[in-house]
This record gives structure tokens, sequence and C-alpha cells, in this order.
């Protein structure tokens, strides 16, 4: 009897000893080998893209697994049109998104929590490209036209607006026609059921092709006119290497494609729209890099949105543009 009770005080013991370990052990964390890194979690993001030119890097960077060398766990999510990829960023359905300055600095304006992380196309004024023509056959000169085919309160219609000013041309003057679906206003073009109209490429690249005449580009000013840019929720705006690493590696990107355009051909085709006659003929030269999205350009686009009544008021170009530069 004496023997079995000595037994049971012993294993008594050694339970109240394996306890004790075990919360000591728990207080000072998980035993980690001296030495060993730790590794970080990826940083999720969700990217709004739409499928034009400018959605290449994105591209291009998930095509090459870019995204995780760099520490993300992104999911690009492509949207038919701007508005509901606006929706998706309004709702928070998406953390980044390729947008235009004039779209947003109107969100901004509407209280949208957003901030403007870098330009993302338009360093190089040759870069996203828009183009003024006239139909195939017409002898129309820019500084007599009465009427001009645009998609109203975009950067289509900002681009326009810009260009008629440089050329010393009153845009209060000419009948800006609301045509906001681009193949539609392709073939009113093609068809001379409009007097001239704005196109972006590979629109613009499509109509010279097919005959239509060069009235003006955007790069033959001085000081460039339309950009695209990288937009994001101020909470991942507000996290700088986060921004940092995003910037690098879309640059990084950017360069495989200049270095062999040719070899995303099809995952281009795939995911961008390149009209059916361009296919197989035509890619986007991209000479600039993703950089700090200029104040010059800002105080341009914010002054075109207060005098056309589309904000209420003059943004602040320190409180809405990050500067990682």
């Amino acid at each position: 009897m004496r023997s079995i009770t000595l037994v049971v005080i012993g294993l008594i013991s050694l339970l109240i000893l394996a306890s004790i370990v075990y919360v000591l052990i728990r207080s000072e964390g998980p035993l980690v080998e001296e030495g060993a890194p730790s590794v970080p979690q990826p940083i999720v993001l969700r990217i709004g893209l739409l499928p034009i030119v400018d959605s290449i890097p994105f591209i291009v960077a998930d095509v090459e697994g870019l995204y995780s060398k760099y520490g993300f766990n992104a999911t690009l999510r492509f949207f038919g049109s701007a508005r509901d990829r606006d929706a998706a960023l309004t709702s928070e359905l998406i953390d980044v998104a390729v947008n235009d300055p004039i779209i947003s600095l109107m969100l901004a304006d509407r209280g949208v929590d957003i901030k403007i992380v870098s330009l993302l196309l338009g360093e190089h004024p040759s870069d996203g490209l828009f183009y003024l023509l006239a139909p195939p056959g017409s002898e129309v000169d820019v500084r007599s036209l009465k009427q001009i085919a645009v998609s109203k309160n975009t950067i289509i219609e900002f681009a326009t607006w810009v260009m008629l000013e440089r050329l010393g041309i009153d845009p209060r003057g000419v009948e800006l026609i609301d045509i906001p679906g681009i193949p539609l206003r392709f073939q009113m073009l093609m068809e001379g059921r409009v007097e001239a109209a704005v196109l972006p490429d590979p629109w613009g690249s499509l109509a010279l092709a097919k005959g239509a005449r060069l009235l003006a580009r955007d790069d033959m000013f001085e000081e460039p006119i339309t950009m695209s840019v990288i937009i994001a929720r101020s909470s991942t705006a507000g996290d700088r290497e986060v921004v940092l690493r995003l910037v690098s590696m879309l640059n990084e990107a950017l360069e495989l494609y200049k270095a062999n355009p040719e070899k995303y051909r099809g995952v281009i085709e795939e995911r961008v729209f390149v009209p059916e006659e361009l296919r197989g003929r035509w890619l986007p030269e991209w000479r600039g890099r993703i950089s700090v999205y200029p104040k010059g350009n800002f105080e341009l686009v914010s002054s075109w949105l207060l005098l056309r009544g589309l904000i209420a008021g003059k943004p602040d170009y320190n409180a809405l543009v990050v500067q990682w530069g």
C-alpha cells in the first residue's frame, strides 16, 4: 500500500513539474533557433485594373512572379468599366487602382479616402498618346473646327480642351459632342459622321492606319498634358514601405517590358483590349518610369476641374500626393 502511495505522489509531482515548465515556455514565447531569420507575412494587396495599356507593368509583374519577390500577396482584378472600378475602391473591395488624375481628384473631392501614390504612364510625353483626328479624306483645318467628338467630364475632354488652348483656340467656341464609348466614337470618325474626334491609343493608331488625318497630338507641346496615376486607399498609401516596394516592383516590370516587349505580346493581347486589326502588329512603347506625380500636372488638372465645375474646391497637392521620392 505504501509503495502504491509513493508512486501516485511521484506521478502527481511529475504532472505539476510539467505544468510549470509549460507555463514558463509559453510566457517566454516560441523557441526559435538563435540567428534564424524571421519570415515576414506577405502584404495583401487587391489591385483594380482596366483592360488598357496602363495595366501593362502590373501584368508583367504577375507573369514574372515579382509580387512574391517583393513581399506581396496580390490579387489582380480587371473591371469592365471605370465606374465599376471606382465603385469597388469606394466600397473598399480593392486597395490600389490604375486611374487618371481627372477621376482621382473628383473622387477625392467627393470624400473618398484616397491618395495618389505615383505617376504611372506619362513621364515621357509620347507615352499614352491622345490624338485629335479628322475623318479620312477630310480637309478640315484645326482652326476651323466647329465640333469634336469626346467623352465629357473625362481625361478625353481634358486633353481636348488643353490641346485647343495650346494651339491658341478657345475651346468654348467648339462644340464638344459627348460620345463616351470609344468604339462608337472611332466608328463615327471613320464614317465622317463627326467633324473630328479625340481618341487614345490603340484606337488613335488604328484610325491613322486606316486613313484618318492627324490634327494634333498631346506630345506636340512642351509640357505633358495627359498622364495616368496609381491611387490607393489612404491606409495603404500611408505605409511608406508598401509604396516603395510597389514602385520598385513596377519599375522592374517596366524594364523587363522595355527590354523585350514581344515576349509579353500574348498576355497583353489576352488581358488588354487591342483592336483585332492591330493584333500581332502593335505594341505600345513605354519610355518613362514610375515616379512621383508632378505638381505641374496636378495644378493643370485641378484648374480645369474647377473651371468646369467638376470639383467644389481647390485640392491640396501635399495632402493628396504621396511624396516618396
